[in-house]
């Protein structure tokens, strides 16, 4: 092997490391775990496929699965839309524009357990912010439990994530939009073109391959979310906010079946590693370069 190999080498080894440490190894472990039972963490007994035998036949982890799909594609559409009309509004030119942007970092640097503790506070029934201003203008007769009710509490959470995915999607659209020339919206312009032709024509097909990325950014960051859900919900009520990740903790460190929990683990990997092949060998279209 060449010098300029081994030197390559040398300068990756510890990217390799910690890929190994923090991923590798944890994952063959937990794959390795799904195909035992234990109890409190010892006493390893293989069981072949019984694991996943009964977390497929259980009715907590078909609920967790479909939250989780809701969870994820619900906001993962917001976390597009928003981001894309806020990128749109920041690439205008206008007295306050640095200001906004910089504004706009705020959800996406505050840590997901002050979000947490922040929107248990807010939408408290009785002493939250938010039922305090909508019995004040009208808008309800009686204070609404939204972190309590099985209907409001998922989606109540969704918002609390975007809120949060917002500023990162668009800083990441917007610097796409920034790399349209200039000359190209002046030439549309001379032709007729209006903001709606402008949008469709010239400033969507550009941004296409970023809100694809973004996309998948989004789906794959919503589908790991446990801190939100745990430190508001802990997947309640009645398992309407049960995701998989909770699923998994709660099935490895308060039941301490870590061989169920594995199964769950792995069967979630699995998928999320599937999708993003697929997506990246089928879907994903990079920006061609002019």
């Amino acid at each position: 092997m060449s010098k300029k190999r081994w030197t390559g080498l040398l300068y990756l080894a510890p990217v390799l490391i910690l890929i190994i440490a923090f991923f590798l190894y944890p994952s063959i472990s937990i794959i390795r775990t799904s195909f035992y039972t234990t109890k409190y963490g010892i006493n390893f007994e293989f069981a072949g496929l019984k694991n996943y035998r009964i977390i497929f036949q259980d009715e907590v982890f078909r609920a967790s699965l479909i939250n989780s799909l809701k969870w994820t594609v619900s906001g993962m559409l917001l976390q597009l839309i928003i981001p894309l009309g806020t990128a749109l509004l920041l690439n205008q030119k206008f007295r306050g524009n640095g200001l906004a942007r910089a504004a706009m970092l705020v959800p996406w640097i505050t840590p997901g357990v002050i979000i947490a503790i922040m929107a248990r506070w807010i939408l408290e029934p009785e002493m939250g912010m938010l039922n305090d201003v909508l019995l004040r203008i009208g808008v309800i007769g009686d204070p609404i439990n939204f972190l309590g009710s099985p209907t409001a509490a998922l989606p109540t959470l969704i918002v609390a994530q975007t809120w949060q995915f917002i500023p990162f999607g668009t800083l990441l659209i917007l610097a796409a939009l920034q790399t349209i020339p200039r000359e190209l919206y002046e030439a549309m312009k001379v032709d007729g073109a209006g903001a709606l032709q402008l949008f469709r024509h010239l400033i969507l097909p550009r941004l296409q391959p970023m809100i694809g990325f973004v996309g998948f950014l989004a789906f794959v960051w919503n589908f790991n979310v446990f801190d939100k859900i745990w430190l508001t919900t802990q997947g309640g009520p009645v398992n309407a906010t049960m995701t998989l990740p909770v699923m998994v903790y709660k099935r490895a460190f308060r039941t301490f079946r870590l061989g169920q929990s594995s199964a769950v683990a792995t069967i979630t990997v699995i998928s999320l590693i599937v999708l993003g092949i697929i997506y990246f060998k089928y879907l994903w279209k990079p920006t061609k370069e002019e």
